[in-house]
């Protein structure tokens, strides 16, 4: 893709840990694969405990490159709350200019730039800013992540009807298994999700995603293992076609 727009994907979630970080990984590595140069970032990352590995560390290593983590992360807070509250415990502001610069920065040296979000649309960054303004501000189109199980239709309906009120393009609807379905109700309650979903979405809807336990301690596996599901290949067959397209 030389000599073209550069271009970027921002990836959010319905909720915290609907697996956004998982599916942004494989979706770097899958597409390094296929031979676009994918860069990622995670703007805000909050309940980062140094010398452990955060989501920024594990991104740019399932993407394989070498930016500056100043530039994947600029903003990485202790406590985990939302990045507001985790700013303002260590006495510090978050400036959307310094998230915008880090941005246009990563963007000029990738063919594609990954944005992983922090928790769902309406978690505030600053006073005044969400991260469904940041998503505007990016002017990129959203991959959404949320629950394949009870709860998940109101979910992932708010978030999508949110941003299509602010005319922002929706690439496709992500249903993960945040836990196992073990029994007959809550395999029944998952299929009804999935289903209801793919009816009154209004787009593409990919999953459900397998459960996959431990992924924090294991990401490298289970980057690998996802990235073999045929739902998942089916989701970076998708954004590598938006990718094209868009040039």
């Amino acid at each position: 893709m030389a000599n073209s727009v550069k271009l970027g994907m921002f990836i959010t979630g319905t909720d915290t840990a609907v697996g956004k970080t998982l599916v942004t990984a494989v979706l770097a590595r899958s597409l390094k694969g296929l031979g676009l140069d994918v860069g990622v970032m995670k703007p805000v990352e909050t309940g980062v405990v140094k010398g452990r590995s955060s989501d920024a560390v594990r991104l740019t290593h399932a993407a394989q490159v070498s930016d500056s983590p100043d530039l994947v992360c600029p903003y990485a807070f202790r406590l985990p709350v939302a990045p507001l509250d985790a700013a303002r415990t260590e006495r510090q502001t978050i400036k959307i200019s310094t998230i915008m610069k880090a941005y246009r920065a990563l963007q000029a040296q990738h063919d594609l730039l990954l944005v992983e979000g922090a928790g769902g649309v309406h978690v505030p960054i600053t006073p005044m800013i969400d991260v469904l303004d940041l998503i505007e501000k990016l002017k990129a189109p959203v991959l959404v992540v949320g629950r394949a199980g009870l709860g998940g239709v109101n979910h992932a309906m708010l978030t999508l009807n949110v941003l299509r009120e602010r005319k922002i393009p929706i690439l496709a609807l992500v249903l993960n298994q945040t836990v196992p379905a073990k029994t007959a109700v809550a395999r029944r309650q998952e299929r009804s999700t999935v289903e209801l979903l793919r009816e009154s979405a209004g787009v593409p809807v990919i999953g459900p995603l397998p459960y996959m336990a431990g992924v924090d301690a294991r990401v490298e596996r289970a980057v690998e293992t996802m990235a073999a599901n045929s739902e998942m290949k089916k989701l970076t067959k998708l954004v590598l076609a938006s990718a094209r397209g868009s040039h």
